[in-house]
């Protein structure tokens, strides 16, 4: 439960639709549509998952297959071809994906403007996928529970600049749980859409402004990017950056309420 006045303040609970399955929603120039997901497939839909899959999501698939998280995996590449054969209007069969040198991935035809991300994680017993879509701008985004156990002392000591690391803990010098994630869910969500995954000076990506943690925009290299701190749920908190300053107009469409 959201319990921290900082993120009642800073967090976006997003206004999630229902989807007209005769008018799909259209992703325009000014759009930012992300789509919160169960990870679950019912057979017919494992099958089709399967035969889109291309050599290499399917050299993936069987390597995520051995830790467990073959369902997960195989949910969340189903729902983003699907997805980005809708808002393409192609089949699905058509969707093909490239992949940079660090492993993002991006659709094979650079004639298409569509930019996505995918991110998914763990609560009480189930997987839930966040994709995020935008017409020609890089995008990157991150999920994460709220009940999520790790040793967040050490993370932050290690991947939070002086000025997180004073945000994060409260007065007896304990790390908040909920601000960690809200903060890491920037970090990773950051390093995705610029590409560089987690492989990037962490520390010197300062991600909040003062105690405040307002920071909504920042600078990478002289490109510019936007940053929204989504509430998904009481229990899940998300973060979608993408490129350019500007404000995009924010679409949410959620697991009860979208039949794609």
């Amino acid at each position: 439960m959201f319990a921290d006045p900082i993120l009642e303040k800073i967090a976006l609970r997003p206004s999630w639709e229902t989807v007209d399955q005769q008018e799909f929603p259209r992703l325009g120039e000014s759009d930012l549509h992300v789509w919160c997901v169960p990870l679950e497939l019912n057979e017919k839909q494992a099958e089709l998952a399967h035969a889109w899959l291309s050599d290499i999501q399917k050299d993936k698939f069987y390597r995520r297959a051995s830790a467990g998280n073959e369902e997960s995996y195989l949910a969340g590449r189903y729902y983003l071809i699907k997805l980005l054969a809708k808002y393409s209007a192609c089949q699905p069969e058509e969707v093909l994906f490239s992949y940079t040198r660090l492993n993002k991935p991006y659709l094979s035809d650079k004639s298409n403007p569509i930019h996505f991300n995918f991110t998914d994680t763990s609560h009480n017993g189930r997987s839930y996928g966040l994709l995020a879509f935008s017409l020609g701008r890089e995008i990157g985004v991150d999920i994460e529970s709220l009940h999520r156990e790790t040793d967040y002392s050490t993370i932050v000591n290690r991947r939070f600049s002086v000025t997180e690391q004073q945000l994060v803990k409260d007065e007896n010098g304990q790390v908040n749980p909920q601000r960690f994630l809200c903060l890491w869910t920037r970090k990773e969500a950051s390093g995705k859409a610029t590409g560089q995954g987690i492989n990037f000076k962490m520390r010197e990506r300062d991600l909040v402004e003062g105690h405040a943690a307002e920071l909504n925009y920042f600078d990478e290299n002289d490109t510019p990017w936007h940053l929204t701190q989504l509430r998904i749920s009481d229990s899940l908190i998300g973060c979608v950056v993408h490129q350019g300053h500007d404000d995009l107009a924010l679409r949410a469409f959620g697991e009860q309420k979208a039949e794609i």
